[in-house]
């Protein structure tokens, strides 16, 4: 009886006592809300299990057996949100992208994605869209191992294998004996029929969004129809479309198929940018900053010259400005797949530094790396915000972001929460 009793009590001291949930009281000295793109001071942020509670000018929103964590002397953002990444493909500089099918199985893959995984969220960044490249469903293996708890890193949207013409984004000189390749890491599609099946397929596996590939560095394009059907499709089933889509053509296409957003656009046109404003597709300018892109080919000695790293930049911060100007929603992704000489979330940051160094302010840059990722995913009120009913993703910087942008942004993360989950605290 006794040894019956004890296990009930054990029983009951999980349920009723070990699963409450954990609240905090977070004291911010300079506070950034991203809707109203503002820095505020000395706010208070209460949150409960996984999500936030109350924000406050003063502490009388303090609960009971509340844990406070002072952040009075750091800048407190929501977590940042990178709208592409390929968590599961890595190339050096100038050397084809087979090589890493070649050099990695599909296990190394995983293995050194969760890795990359971790450094993300050590960054700050907090939720990820992960598009492709990442084998045959790679990508759900790896959101499902953080979503268990199995590893850490931040939350995955994932694609699944991005839908394209044949060859994939494998160049045109794919040697015969690799010519399996496209198809392990792409879902190619020829017909109409293939692009409403591949999306149901897609569905089915579990997948939160739809990539393509608009174009390929074949040449080949997806057409009109095609995209359209895909778009349909995914709509139906409530998942958002985003293309791959480089030149104007081809990107005037898609927003015209009706997709939710553009990622690259390097040669794109004002008029085509006017008609993404008009259709409300927003812009993932996948863009660096000249010393970080330089970083990378140095690292890699890469073959690309710095006048060649100047003309890229040069032509990216154009497009970005003309893009503002012409009221196309703009999300932060920094398409990192490149080996660097800092870790895969460090460098993922150059793209969030390459908007202010383009002449947007850090209010502008912050809504674009936190607020906008969430509208862009459908997690508008939940993701990329501070407020009452949002999950508790909160990223803090040791001192003042508002006056010293890029140091702090790279070197002084010193408090990471996910999911009400405290991963980093090195606050005092």
């Amino acid at each position: 009886m006794r040894i019956i009793l004890l296990v009930l009590f054990c029983l009951f001291w999980e349920t009723g006592y070990a699963q409450q949930p954990v609240k905090y009281l977070i004291k911010a000295g300079k506070f950034f809300d991203s809707e109203k793109k503002q820095f505020l001071k000395d706010q208070y942020i209460l949150v409960e299990g996984n999500k936030i509670i109350k924000v406050a000018q003063s502490a009388e929103s303090y609960k009971a057996g509340s844990q406070f964590i002072d952040l009075s002397s750091s800048t407190v953002i929501p977590g940042l949100i990178d709208s592409h990444t390929h968590f599961l493909f890595k190339q050096k500089s100038s050397a084809p992208m087979e090589n890493d099918l070649i050099e990695n199985s599909d296990s190394d893959r995983l293995l050194r994605g969760a890795g990359i995984a971790r450094s993300y969220l050590d960054a700050g960044i907090t939720s990820v869209r992960d598009l492709g490249n990442s084998g045959q469903y790679l990508d759900l293996t790896l959101r499902n191992a953080i979503n268990k708890g199995w590893i850490s890193g931040p939350r995955m949207f994932i694609s699944g294998p991005i839908i394209s013409p044949p060859y994939g984004q494998f160049g045109p000189k794919l040697p015969y004996f690799h010519q399996s390749f496209p198809e392990k890491e792409y879902s190619i599609i020829q017909t109409v029929d293939e692009a409403r099946s591949t999306v149901l397929e897609h569905k089915m596996k579990g997948v939160d969004l739809i990539k393509i590939c608009a174009t390929n560095d074949n040449g080949l394009v997806l057409s009109p129809e095609q995209m359209q059907a895909i778009v349909e499709v995914a709509h139906k089933g409530s998942l958002k479309v985003t293309a791959h889509a480089p030149y104007d053509e081809i990107i005037a296409d898609a927003v015209n198929a009706g997709v939710d957003g553009i990622e690259h656009a390097y040669g794109i046109s004002e008029s085509t940018l006017q008609l993404m404003a008009r259709k409300g597709a927003y812009l993932v300018p996948t863009d660096g900053t000249f010393a970080g892109y330089k970083g990378i080919v140095d690292f890699s000695k890469g073959t690309i010259t710095e006048a060649e790293i100047r003309e890229f930049v040069a032509n990216t911060t154009k497009r970005l400005k003309l893009a503002v100007k012409s009221g196309v929603q703009i999300v932060y992704g920094s398409d990192m797949y490149l080996y660097g000489p800092k870790p895969p979330g460090a460098e993922a940051k150059n793209a969030v530094a390459s908007y202010l160094e383009a002449g947007l302010s850090v209010e502008d840059v912050l809504q674009i790396s936190t607020y906008n990722g969430a509208v862009a995913l459908g997690k508008k009120n939940l993701l990329g915000v501070i407020k009452e009913g949002a999950f508790a993703d909160i990223v803090a910087f040791d001192g003042d972001l508002e006056k010293d942008f890029v140091k702090l942004l790279y070197d002084k993360v010193n408090f990471v929460m996910k999911d009400g989950k405290i991963h980093l605290n090195n606050g005092k």
